[in-house]
């Protein structure tokens, strides 16, 4: 007689889990972790399937799609700072996440010193399997090199371009995945290059580069030639430091894709300039604010980062260890964009700021000294409900938590410091499901993961810490499936999804954006892009939950 469906149902299961063989694009249950399949999934270890196509797993429970890319300092000398740590032999460490306990399994370790010298920042595409890195170099022109990465944490190099300045300290990708911006921390230049929609490969020469100091000279002198330690944040630094601009990112507005944000480190400014987005130029530079509360002392601006459904953006102060929050107004950034279009002349913006200065907070404990501390990285999580920055010299990292009613809608009250259990967490960044989170420890050459709790936003150390010296940035790298979609197309968002609200009710769990309703073809295909999108997202975020968390069967 045939066996029972249920019966059938835990014979397989049972036989899956003993024998850690999962079929191919279906979940496993192996070591109380749900794990779905990459179809495009590389073995490096695990089974082959009586088909001979393969898909990766371990007892761990780890499927091939989650990676991170970490990047070292390897020549101390040509950087602005003083890092205290290992010079790296090899400056990129590439590891397979397991999210079943966080514990990480290194890959590869790559990057001779001499062709990959001080990668410090670097970008996941965010469609294809293409990394992007920059070298950080204060004497030399930096390079961004792009790397294809595969689920086994091969990378095979596609190609190379001189950054237009010196000390590359952050990369962007467009909203339409046609160029690529760069940030030059030394000279404060600004470069963009056009790269390849279906390979994510260099595509052409320089668009367009923007240099705020206006073709002059460098006040301020390298370390190495008697000039001051950046990594410090005493007076006498702080006064070189500021005698020349210093650009430390570059932020594209999230809603139609105009305005380029650029926190200047050295003029305590953020900049805001007009992007060409179909030619890929910085044209103009539209106004400049003040990043802080203007108390008479620096604060310094290193990063800039949007709320994902909130008119809200955040500033890192590194020097005065604040976070800046700003309204954001729309109606004036797509006025701007409507103009372009129409071909009008864009001075009349001029002086007119699209941000709004409503709060600033300390990240560290009150009587703790500022000059002892420097901020590092700041991240919203991509729930909306928390706000997380980097603390070097208190060596911690401040938790935030996003208010959600009324008026005061995006600003900040404290949840805690948690410290890193390493020294001068340069940066950290959370995996694909926001519930971990990995910490680069500069100076003490660790990387450090901790659990990230979803509800408090309390943070606990996993037991998980790996030895790498001088580790200054961590990027997430989950390998994409590569189902049949087209390219984005910029004008989706910008001309058939309307402005978005927090939607219904005033709850803080309500971050579901509310659309008018639109029916034309452009609008429908646009949802559909999203939704596809949202599917691998959510993919991702079930491969962590535990086997008791109930799900909807097909």
């Amino acid at each position: 007689a045939p066996k029972q469906p249920e019966e059938h149902k835990q014979e397989t299961r049972t036989r899956r889990v003993n024998a850690m063989t999962p079929q191919p694009n279906e979940p496993s249950l192996n070591n109380n972790i749900l794990t779905m399949y990459s179809r495009n999934s590389t073995v490096t270890e695990g089974y082959d399937n009586d088909s001979g196509s393969s898909e990766f797993t371990d007892e761990m429970g780890a499927g091939s799609d989650t990676l991170f890319f970490v990047t070292s300092y390897s020549d101390f000398d040509k950087l602005a700072h003083g890092p205290r740590g290992k010079e790296a032999t090899k400056s990129v460490h590439i590891y397979r996440f397991h999210p079943s306990d966080g514990s990480m399994v290194l890959l590869n370790k790559t990057g001779d010193r001499k062709e990959v010298m001080n990668p410090a920042f670097s970008r996941y595409h965010p469609r294809l399997n293409v990394v992007y890195t920059c070298t950080e170099d204060i004497e030399e022109s930096g390079k961004i090199i792009a790397y294809s990465i595969s689920a086994d944490g091969g990378l095979k190099q596609i190609g190379q371009v001189d950054a237009g300045g010196t000390s590359t300290c952050y990369l962007t990708i467009d909203r339409s995945q046609k160029h690529l911006l760069a940030v030059n921390y030394w000279d404060s230049t600004l470069s963009c290059f056009p790269i390849s929609q279906e390979t994510g490969e260099f595509s052409g020469e320089m668009t367009s580069i923007y240099d705020p100091k206006g073709g002059q000279a460098m006040v301020a002198a390298a370390k190495k030639f008697g000039g001051v330690n950046h990594s410090h944040n005493d007076e006498s630094t702080i006064m070189m430091r500021q005698k020349d601009p210093h650009s430390h990112a570059l932020v594209l507005d999230p809603y139609v894709g105009c305005m380029a944000y650029v926190p200047d480190l050295g003029k305590d400014l953020i900049r805001e300039f007009f992007y060409n987005k179909e030619e890929g130029k910085i044209e103009r530079e539209m106004n400049v604010l003040p990043s802080g509360l203007c108390t008479g002392k620096p604060d310094g601006p290193r990063y800039l980062e949007f709320h994902p459904t909130y008119n809200i953006a955040y500033v890192v102060n590194e020097l005065s260890s604040t976070v800046a929050v700003f309204l954001v107004n729309k109606a004036l950034l797509q006025e701007i964009s409507n103009a372009k279009k129409n071909n009008e002349d864009l001075s009349k913006f001029k002086g007119m700021s699209t941000l709004k200065l409503i709060q600033s907070i300390r990240t560290v404990p009150s009587a703790f000294p500022t000059q002892m501390n420097t901020c590092g990285r700041i991240c919203v999580h991509q729930s909306g409900r928390f706000v997380v920055v980097s603390n070097r010299g208190h060596e911690s990292l401040a938790i935030f938590r996003v208010k959600h009613k009324g008026s005061s809608r995006g600003e900040l009250r404290a949840v805690g410091y948690f410290h890193t259990r390493g020294e001068t967490p340069r940066h950290f960044q959370f995996d694909s499901s926001g519930q971990y989170l990995i910490v680069a420890n500069q100076d003490s050459d660790t990387i450090a993961v901790f659990t990230f709790n979803l509800s408090s936003g309390e943070i606990k150390y996993s037991g998980n810490d790996y030895r790498v010296p001088s580790p200054n940035f961590v990027c997430c790298c989950p390998i994409h499936d590569f189902i049949e979609r087209p390219p984005l197309v910029d004008d989706f968002l910008e001309e058939n999804l309307v402005d978005f609200v927090p939607g219904g009710t005033d709850k803080e769990s309500s971050n579901t954006p509310t659309y008018s309703e639109k029916r034309s073809r452009k609008y429908l295909e646009a949802e559909l892009l999203k939704a596809q999108l949202e599917i691998q997202s959510l993919k991702k975020r079930i491969s962590t939950l535990p086997p008791n968390v109930s799900s909807v069967s097909a």
